[in-house]
């Protein structure tokens, strides 16, 4: 990329950035860097904090939500390459039965103990999503989400919340025979990492990732102290249409499947070293989580802890495909492989349009991105990107 088309990147970014808050009033701000073998760039619009009228910064740290299940599943891969778990072994193997007992009795059968990680970590296990699933309130929530609401300051444990969800939520279908996303899978792995590590959860993430590549601003809300860029900074507000999600102690429950709290500068870092083969031991582990499931939706694969984009599919044909994971917070971690590209931040607002999923939009600010680093291979096409013209769908939350 020559000099001047870099700063003609780097200006086509920020103004992107800053048109995506000034269009949209719910969005707070948004952060967005993205890195390439010859182009590094990271941009911020809008709040931090709206109430006190922080400016938002690029080294903001964000709730990651499930992003966080791409480093949980890293996590299992790191200790199946040591022997410490089987990804096929039932979870009874490593769990208490009282915890196992009654998690997913389809047709008279309890499978609970026999779940594998495999299962839990590629959404194939059928057992319900305690955050999504069930009859959802007057208002819309789900049952959990309006638990979380009724009680916003309880600080939930992982087991707290599967006994919650036991009695109340049926499995989806039977072991390896469907796919359905589910927040319980990750929770349970977290609670296996746990169980053969003989560590907390985030002991394991700041041990085995956070402190081998340098993230030094990532951690575990409400089970390790902040770690911000600037001292008395907390995390970007994210905000739920006008609730503000970050105030909510109750979101503690999102632990191993959405608890991180990130930057993108350290998001990046990991997209790097995951890309270039560097978290793993054995390359047979990276393999293993791009280890497709068709999701039900067109372009949309699964993995273990990892989401496929088919970008043809998608309505960007010639762009290859996306790999990484998303937040419904609108935070995105993804890798091109096409353009050897790295793009993460986030909009810090669940109730914004999307794109590419109807079931778990992704951020559009994703695809405009892709355009701006890919080069026009038409007139057309190049006069399309100036006017701000993406060729794809936009699909509602």
């Amino acid at each position: 990329m020559s000099l001047s088309s870099t700063h003609d990147t780097a200006r086509s970014l920020q103004a992107l950035v800053d048109r995506t808050v000034g269009n949209d009033q719910s969005i707070p701000g948004v952060i967005l860097r993205v890195e390439t073998p010859d182009f590094t760039w990271e941009g911020a619009a809008g709040y931090c904090d709206p109430r006190r009228g922080f400016v938002l910064r690029v080294d903001d740290a964000f709730h990651a939500a499930s992003i966080t299940k791409m480093f949980t599943a890293t996590l299992c891969l790191q200790l199946a390459e040591e022997g410490l778990v089987d990804l096929d072994t039932g979870i009874g193997h490593y769990l208490e039965e009282t915890l196992t007992d009654g998690l997913h009795i389809h047709d008279g059968r309890d499978h609970g103990a026999s779940l594998t990680l495999r299962q839990l970590l590629s959404h194939t296990s059928g057992i319900a999503d305690f955050f999504g699933d069930g009859p959802p309130d007057p208002d819309g929530k789900p049952p959990f989400v309006a638990e979380m609401a009724a009680d916003p300051h309880r600080l939930w444990d992982p087991r707290k919340v599967i006994a919650w969800f036991k009695p109340r939520m049926a499995p989806r279908f039977a072991p390896g025979t469907g796919w359905h996303y589910s927040d319980t899978g990750f929770l349970l792995a977290g609670l296996v990492i746990e169980a053969v590590t003989g560590e907390p959860l985030h002991h394991a993430y700041r041990r085995r990732i956070f402190e081998p590549l340098g993230m030094a601003h990532s951690y575990l809300l409400y089970r390790e102290e902040p770690r911000p860029v600037t001292p008395e900074r907390g995390p970007a507000n994210p905000f739920v249409g006008d609730t503000d999600y970050g105030s909510l102690r109750s979101t503690s429950a999102d632990w191993g499947s959405g608890g991180l709290v990130v930057t993108a500068g350290d998001l990046a870092r990991f997209l790097r070293a995951f890309a270039d083969s560097g978290i793993f031991q054995q390359t047979q582990s990276r393999v293993q989580m791009q280890s497709w499931h068709p999701t039900g939706e067109a372009g949309v694969d699964y993995g273990l802890g990892l989401r496929r984009f088919d970008l043809t599919a998608l309505g960007l044909p010639g762009f290859g495909e996306l790999w990484g994971h998303t937040g419904f917070l609108k935070s995105f971690a993804l890798y091109w492989p096409q353009g050897d590209a790295v793009i993460c931040g986030t909009m810090n607002q669940s109730q914004t349009t999307g794109v590419f999923s109807d079931r778990r939009p992704v951020s559009p600010l994703v695809p405009a991105t892709l355009t701006l680093l890919s080069p026009a291979p038409t007139v057309a096409h190049r006069s399309e990107r100036a006017a701000g013209v993406v060729p794809f769908q936009v699909r509602a939350q």
